[in-house]
């Protein structure tokens, strides 16, 4: 009898071999099998070839599975019948008895805790039994052959796609990522960097672009002579100009080209003829495809259009990489102050400041539910009018107060974060509570 219960427990330790391997192999993600291959591990290439054959490989381990778990249950029903009078059973009472004990047994030690234990340790299981499994996967080749035969058809009368692959999603890499960070491996700079290069494609000129209002540009009509003080003192190193109205760019002045011919001494020609031509995008436009054309076309600042035709704006390549890398400064720029932490959970920011990068650089996330990009824009978009110095908005889990005004732009807003009201929708709109 003590012979016949150490084989069913054999037969449950293999039942718990083939559960594992089942999760080892199949949890394992693309990231996974890729740092497999890159490695010098043993067994590396018996792993990889047996996934490149899933559904032979799925087979082999269930029918493993089966033919253990078929083999315990009719041992353990032998076993019963042979011994259950000893314990004053009759043989179908002992068959019943005995069955319920397996299943329990099975179940916890042949699948609930290999299972678990593989998906924590799939990487290492599968490379240290890789030989047993590709072994055994030969001896049973015959079965196996059969079953692929069988699910090909399957797969033809379902009309699956064959040769399907699959690759590896954003959302995988992102995930990793995320993981990454958690233990250590990538630090938060890393992560967001990497993360704002799959943001790229969904992120469009319009929130980065500098607006219309703060454009500044000349007319295509000045002379060198009018300029120079103009130019040495704004130091922007490209400028649009334009004929008659802002909404009509002729073209964008490089000031490389302006101060050569400063040098060469011809002050009394028009701006111009010194341009270059300028190219013209779309607010919708993404900023990947915006940095393909400043590639193709050769140059760093583009002139921003609404469906409209009139000029929304500009935008440059620093633009553009700033979402990349963040901020960028020069020895001659000033650090920009539009979001300034005053105390725990409070900021002062300008109005004019987009929501991106509001979100980028406090706590909790303000949702864009309108047609707004900037906080002055959302707090026009409640108030529904001008705002006042004092005016008071709390869109959950954010309150923001004006607390200066130039002629009608907000300069200056409190933003506190509450995160107690972090999950409550609730939104409160006052003024004059200063």
């Amino acid at each position: 009898m003590i012979a016949g219960i150490v084989v069913l427990l054999l037969l449950v330790l293999l039942s718990g071999f083939f559960s594992s391997m089942e999760i080892a192999y199949f949890s394992l993600s693309e990231i996974d099998l890729i740092e497999i291959e890159k490695s010098s591990r043993k067994n590396r290439k018996i792993v990889l070839g047996l996934l490149k054959q899933k559904e032979k490989l799925l087979s082999t381990i269930l029918i493993g599975n089966n033919i253990v778990n078929i083999s315990a249950g009719s041992f353990n029903a032998f076993l019963a019948q042979q011994y259950g009078h000893e314990f004053g059973f009759s043989p179908e009472l002992a068959i019943t008895i005995s069955a319920i004990i397996l299943t329990i047994i099975i179940l916890i030690f042949g699948e609930i805790i290999p299972k678990t234990f593989a998906i924590y340790n799939n990487r290492e299981l599968g490379l240290f039994f890789a030989p047993v499994v590709l072994g055994f996967g030969i001896i049973i080749s015959p079965i196996t052959y059969f079953f692929d035969k069988f699910n090909q058809l399957l797969n033809r009368v379902l009309k699956n796609k064959k040769g399907k692959t699959h690759k590896i999603s954003e959302k995988t890499v992102i995930n990793v990522i995320s993981k990454g960070e958690e233990q250590g491996v990538i630090n938060e700079r890393e992560k967001k960097l990497i993360q704002n290069v799959f943001l790229f494609d969904e992120m469009e000129v319009y929130p980065i672009m500098t607006p219309r209002t703060s454009v500044f540009a000349l007319k295509d009509s000045m002379k060198l002579s009018e300029v120079q003080g103009i130019l040495l003192e704004k130091r922007f190193s490209r400028i649009p100009i334009y004929k008659e109205t802002i909404d009509n760019i002729t073209g964008v002045i490089n000031l490389k080209t302006i101060f050569q011919d400063m040098l060469n001494g011809d002050q009394n020609v028009e701006l111009i003829t010194l341009a270059q031509k300028p190219i013209f995008v779309y607010e919708t436009l993404s900023i990947s495809a915006l940095l393909e054309q400043f590639k193709t076309k050769r140059t760093h600042l583009a002139i921003v259009v609404d469906e409209f035709g009139g000029m929304a704006g500009l935008v440059t390549l620093e633009d553009v990489l700033e979402e990349l890398v963040g901020e960028i400064y020069d020895e001659k720029d000033a650090i920009d102050t539009s979001i300034r932490k005053t105390e725990p959970n409070k900021w002062l920011i300008n109005g004019k400041t987009d929501i991106i990068t509001i979100n980028k650089n406090i706590e909790g996330e303000i949702l864009i539910n309108g047609d707004f990009n900037t906080l002055q824009g959302l707090i026009m978009s409640y108030l529904e009018r001008i705002p006042v110095v004092g005016d008071f908005l709390f869109v959950n889990p954010h309150r923001f107060k004006v607390i200066n005004m130039e002629r009608n732009e907000i300069t200056s807003v409190l933003v506190e974060y509450h995160p107690e009201e972090d999950d409550n929708d609730e939104q409160i709109v006052d003024s004059d509570l200063s």
